[in-house]
């Protein structure tokens, strides 16, 4: 039973939710790193078909699409989204049709073998060139020509996608209680479209911890003059998870919303793109630790821990890092995967020389 629903058991019968994922995930130090104050929440390994953090997310959010008998899930992201292809593969495990909107972003041996990987798991993919385009076509476009759909929002991150994150701080609250770790001064995690960082904030709230946790922005804070990744979009989206809980759950805790902290300054040239400390950061993790990031979340989440734990006046209380990636190894079946089902102009992208990280 998932921790949110032992703490309020009212809960079970009121929100649906489909186990897809193997929880609680491990969390473990990281000796040799971050001068031994570290730890690590592995999320990566949320399941054996595809980890990561949107496992979590979606066991709430295609529970709500089957209780609304929509037989079709239309979201968005990068060329190389992972929100985009584990979405597609636990639709496909549930028979539900997945179309993903797709926008540019720099093309890494990942994003490649992500392309292949969404075919292989039957969604239907529209390349809408930009941001912008794929926002229209969203919004508008494609709710007119689908009006029964269920439209997801990038990353995840709906009311459903957040209570997953808090089911998530109150499953932490468990660890710290069963002494498998002491409470951390500070949670890090990338924070995209805020889904993650919004359902950690609110959870560790309403679990009564006294945890901070801070986001590391890996995508434009805005477009144009509206806000996209901002404290102010993570605390709406707060907000509105939280009412909806305190509608339905009477003993839910009173609390007064935080504003979430976002660190600016590892997002580098733009989204998708790797930065250097990134990179350092993938190579460290890979060469001491054995942990595989990915260069347009993790590393640069991971990059700004290690800078958190070097600064002294942090104290001595553990710092945990949040692994949102996937470990599970899909390259036998992309590598099995027939680039000639992919759209033309997605082609173009297997084709060309990857960036090197």
């Amino acid at each position: 039973m998932p921790a949110l629903f032992k703490a309020h058991p009212e809960l079970e019968e009121k929100i649906p939710r489909i186990p897809l994922g193997i929880f609680p995930t491990p969390v473990r130090p990281l000796r040799r790193l971050g001068n031994g104050i570290l730890w690590i929440k592995r999320d990566d390994l949320s399941s054996a078909v595809y980890g990561g953090n949107k496992i979590r997310k979606l066991e709430y959010i295609l529970a709500e699409v089957k209780k609304r008998k929509a037989g079709h899930v239309i979201t968005f992201g990068g060329i190389g989204t992972n929100h985009g292809l584990a979405t597609a593969i636990f639709c496909n495990q549930l028979g539900i049709a997945c179309t993903l909107l797709l926008f540019w972003q720099p093309v890494t041996a990942h994003v490649q073998q992500n392309l292949r990987l969404f075919k292989k798991y039957d969604a239907n993919l529209c390349y809408q060139k930009s941001l912008w385009n794929n926002i229209f076509g969203y919004y508008l476009s494609e709710r007119i020509k689908h009006p029964g759909a269920y439209f997801l929002f990038a990353g995840g991150s709906n009311v459903s996608g957040t209570i997953g994150y808090i089911d998530a701080a109150y499953e932490l609250a468990e660890q710290i209680k069963q002494k498998e770790f002491s409470e951390p001064a500070a949670i890090i995690c990338p924070v995209g479209s805020g889904g993650t960082l919004s359902g950690l904030s609110l959870g560790v709230q309403l679990a009564g911890l006294r945890t901070e946790v801070i986001g590391v922005r890996v995508s434009a804070s805005h477009l144009g003059p509206f806000q996209a990744c901002t404290p102010g979009t993570v605390k709406k989206l707060m907000l509105k998870t939280y009412r909806h809980l305190k509608k339905i759950c009477r003993n839910l805790p009173d609390i007064e919303l935080k504003i979430p902290q976002i660190l600016q300054d590892y997002f580098g040239e733009g989204y998708g793109f790797p930065t250097r400390k990134g990179q350092g950061a993938c190579q460290l993790a890979k060469d001491v630790e054995d942990i595989i990031l990915d260069p347009t979340y993790t590393a640069k989440a991971f990059a700004a821990a290690l800078d958190y734990c070097r600064d002294r006046s942090k104290g001595s209380k553990p710092i945990l890092y949040w692994h949102t990636y996937n470990s599970v190894d899909l390259s036998k079946q992309a590598a099995s995967a027939d680039d000639r089902q992919l759209p033309k102009p997605l082609r173009v992208f297997i084709a060309q020389e990857p960036i090197e990280l």
